[in-house]
């Protein structure tokens, strides 16, 4: 239906009917790489109810993950085509997909670079630890809840070798 091959009202059951048992999706999975320009601050002008700073989210798809994504469609169309398609219909990058939202506290060893040190622990709030998918130094191209679930365990057995000079 966003493709507008499906109308709404007048059409709609003739054009699904057509395309029922006759359709197949595809996905092309890739990599964001920790671009500098990608970044989260805070807005200096927008606040929330109690004068808080809201987040600002600055995005912009590199040239080597439009690549990544030109490439993809690429041999994907390839596949579908040689399956017998008569139709390919291709958005890159999904407008209404779900993302997972990863990369925004860094961790590494660097307070300049990142945010959190290699066990989890923030730079500069020193009982402030942060055990999610932000840590990632990069994206993913797949599901992060295991990983983000290996990090939760590591980060929690540092803490306890570390339980007394956690704050030091």
């Amino acid at each position: 239906m966003f493709s507008g091959r499906i109308p709404f009202g007048e059409g709609h059951h003739d054009a699904y009917r057509q395309l029922f048992s006759r359709i197949a999706g595809m996905v092309g999975i890739c990599e964001d790489l920790p671009e500098e320009h990608n970044t989260v601050t805070l807005d200096p002008a927008l606040t929330d109810g109690h004068g808080i700073p809201a987040p600002k989210i600055d995005y912009t798809l590199s040239e080597n993950s439009r690549r990544m994504l030109d490439h993809a469609v690429a041999r994907a169309t390839e596949v579908l085509t040689a399956a017998g398609a008569q139709d390919v219909i291709t958005e890159a990058p999904i407008g209404v997909g779900g993302w997972h939202l990863m990369g925004t506290a860094r961790m590494g060893t660097d307070p300049e670079r990142s945010v959190v040190n290699e066990w989890g622990r923030a730079h500069d709030v020193r009982n402030l630890f942060i055990v999610d998918g932000s840590i990632f130094v990069t994206s993913a191209g797949v599901n992060p809840t295991r990983t983000i679930q290996a990090l939760a365990l590591y980060i929690a057995d540092s803490m306890k070798k570390r339980l007394a000079n956690l704050f030091d």
